[in-house]
């Protein structure tokens, strides 16, 4: 494969060519202590957001696997909103990023997390487009992927939702939460010196079709403002919206309003369901 050729770096440097790169290892802040500090952006309260409503997503006795787990964000809320979750497994390519097998997420304080979690925890080293060779044969429920297929050169990213439904059953819920790019935008002009490819809203509903993968719904997770007025005005609901803003700040504001607008959000979620039949995966 030619993506064996790519390399992984933290983060585009001056220089270098997207195209030549499998992924970037640089993580998203930690919301946890940006919220507590009192100094977040609305990009925190959108990712605080997304794993609150994640975790709520994992039923009782569901097998969750965390794709991109990183520092491991989604376990605190795992751990207080749902103890009876049967395990939760972390993949990552970078395992100096999840250090959330030695220290507690929201503090850093050392932690033994076979005590520390109600449910059994797992890390995987791993490119996540090869990770089936190392999770197999066992079978997920839950699939997280937030915040990070943009961080890969598309055709790794193709190939790490065909390694979704591998490691899938019929049924198995898929949430995949992603930039949204304009149409026209090419996808290798990132937003992000921590993006490789940006994918648009029409490749990610075929790319999740193509791997076996059926869409249920999709929110958006972040509006801008001037995109959030123009919506709300097409549905007779600004005069809300100028309600709300005069006192909601606008960190909180724009993500709690959203999900309502999925095409003129500027980060969107996925909910798709792994289908029936067994695609022909790559």
């Amino acid at each position: 494969m030619t993506t064996k050729q790519r390399r992984v770096v933290h983060k585009i440097e001056e220089g270098m060519d997207r195209q030549d790169v499998l992924c970037t290892t640089y993580q998203m802040r930690n919301f946890y202590r940006q919220l507590r500090d009192g100094f977040f952006s609305a990009l925190d309260v959108m990712n605080y957001i997304q794993h609150h409503q994640i975790a709520l997503w994992c039923k009782s006795g569901s097998n969750v696997l965390d794709v991109c787990c990183g520092r491991g964000l989604l376990l605190p809320l795992l751990r207080y909103h749902r103890k009876e979750i049967a395990s939760y497994t972390g993949v990552d390519i970078a395992p100096n990023n999840a250090k959330w097998i030695k220290q507690r997420v929201t503090d850093g304080k050392p932690v033994d997390v076979d005590e520390y979690y109600p449910f059994p925890t797992q890390f995987v080293e791993s490119n996540v487009a090869e990770m089936s060779r190392h999770l197999l044969p066992r079978k997920f429920d839950v699939i997280v992927y937030t915040s990070s297929i943009e961080h890969m050169h598309p055709e790794t990213g193709q190939q790490s939702l065909y390694e979704c439904r591998k490691v899938s059953k019929p049924g198995t819920v898929l949430i995949l939460t992603c930039p949204n790019t304009p149409e026209t935008q090419d996808g290798y002009n990132t937003q992000y010196r921590a993006h490789v490819y940006e994918w648009k809203r029409s490749e990610l509903i075929e790319g999740l079709d193509l791997a076996g993968f059926e869409i249920v719904t999709e929110y958006g997770i972040m509006i801008s403002r001037k995109e959030l007025k123009k919506a709300a005005t097409r549905l007779g609901l600004l005069s809300l919206v100028e309600r709300l803003e005069k006192f909601i700040p606008g960190e909180w504001l724009l993500p709690v309003l959203a999900p309502m607008f999925p095409k003129q959000s500027k980060e969107i979620a996925f909910v798709a369901k792994a289908k029936e039949e067994t695609p022909c995966l790559q």
